[in-house]
């Protein structure tokens, strides 16, 4: 929205031959209005829906918003979300690799803790323990492409018990790298607009 309003006074303050056409300024209000929800946990299939409706003949936006198509139903957990959610979800993948379900009891997941709690400090050598201690470090820094990256080392049942963590993780990294896009392209095509 920081851009919305300066770009549509600096569009009605030219001629109207130094316009944009119509298409060309509504992407561009597409694009910005959806850009909130892009930071947002929240499912956006509306504000979606309506961004490329208004961008539909503007070549190269349909390709900036296709990565959200799969997103938008379900939204994505905020980087913090996906750190307070970890701890978890790295326990069941400790327990899956021990042969446990996630739903093993309180004692077990009390075990599963303290495995990796000693993984941090150089203890244990089973490969969910090493990923997921790699992968919450990163987390604390905010690189959630690297703890991705960690985790997708994993195979058989402890990448399967994270199955669904992940796929929250990978909804956010689709949601920052559009919205990068977004910004990207909005900043290009209002830069492009004459003094």
């Amino acid at each position: 929205m920081r851009y919305l309003l300066p770009l549509l006074l600096l569009l009605l303050a030219q001629p109207a031959q130094a316009q944009p056409s119509q298409p060309a300024l509504l992407a561009l209000a597409g694009a910005e209005l959806l850009l909130p929800h892009l930071a947002r946990p929240a499912p956006f299939p509306r504000a979606l829906a309506v961004t490329q409706a208004l961008t539909g003949d503007e070549p190269g936006w349909q390709a900036l918003l296709a990565p959200l198509d799969a997103v938008a139903a379900h939204g994505a957990p905020l980087p913090r979300q996906l750190a307070a959610s970890f701890p978890a979800a790295a326990n069941a993948a400790v327990l899956a690799e021990l042969g446990h379900p996630a739903e093993a009891g309180r004692v077990w997941r009390w075990m599963a803790g303290a495995m990796r709690i000693g993984a941090r400090f150089g203890g244990g050598d089973s490969p969910a323990l090493a990923a997921t201690a790699a992968a919450e470090s990163l987390l604390d820094r905010g690189a959630l492409r690297a703890a991705d990256q960690a985790l997708a080392t994993l195979d058989g049942p402890a990448a399967a018990a994270l199955q669904p963590w992940r796929q929250g993780l990978a909804r956010r990294l689709a949601m920052e790298e559009a919205a990068a896009a977004l910004v990207t392209a909005i900043s290009a095509r209002t830069a492009q607009a004459p003094p």
